[in-house]
């Protein structure tokens, strides 16, 4: 049996990714890796620190030494240096928002939105760099959602979900697109119409689905 490690900043995200995998996997084994440590120190410096790079890194090389196929970052605030430790591994590594960042540069006007300062950045820095590939032009319009955070943490799921489903409705009127920078974010869109979804991009389903592709392709 394939075995995948997924990397994560938040537990928020660990059972909903799981379900996603084992669903468009298959007979894969999932084990999951926290370090709910980082995204506060990202906050609180307002940059990546070294000791941030050295957790993640280390986290990459942990993965590969407990067997895993391949290792899935969760969190699109270290996106950046996940990329870098791909040099670490022998084994794929993929980032659960790229999927999403390459479906978007199909449009021109790209709202992007965060419940964390700390992911807007590499969000909208990925998706830039996917358009400029392609020598494509396109507006990108961030959006930082306050103060919702920790409502997740807290039980209050209804609450998060209307407060920022409310605000991406609105990011939606002034964009062709709307990215969901934070895997967890994608709860809030669930409970809209099917043709309404279709103008939000969340990173759980396609990133998964890369994820799918590249395991098929490994033989164990």
């Amino acid at each position: 049996m394939k075995k995948v490690a997924v990397i994560h900043t938040t537990p928020v995200t660990i059972p909903a990714l799981k379900k996603e995998i084992l669903a468009a996997c298959g007979q894969v084994e999932v084990i999951n890796l926290l370090d709910d440590s980082m995204l506060p120190e990202i906050n609180q410096s307002g940059k990546i620190t070294p000791d941030v790079r050295y957790r993640l890194h280390t986290l990459m090389l942990l993965a590969q030494s407990a067997g895993a196929d391949a290792v899935l970052c969760a969190c699109s605030s270290i996106g950046g240096i996940f990329e870098e430790g791909r040099a670490l591994l022998s084994i794929p590594a993929l980032r659960i928002d790229e999927p999403m960042a390459e479906r978007a540069v199909a449009f021109r006007k790209v709202g992007v939105a965060a419940t964390l300062q700390s992911t807007i950045g590499p969000t909208t820095e990925l998706i830039l760099c996917k358009a400029a590939a392609l020598g494509r032009e396109i507006v990108v319009d961030a959006k930082v959602i306050d103060n919702v955070g920790t409502l997740l943490a807290e039980g209050r799921e209804a609450r998060y979900d209307q407060i920022v489903g409310d605000e991406l409705r609105k990011l939606a009127c002034n964009n062709d697109v709307v990215v969901l920078a934070q895997a967890s974010m994608a709860r809030a869109v669930a409970g809209f119409g099917e043709e309404e979804r279709q103008r939000f991009l969340t990173s759980p389903v396609s990133g998964v689905a890369a994820l799918a592709k590249r395991l098929a392709e490994i033989d164990v």
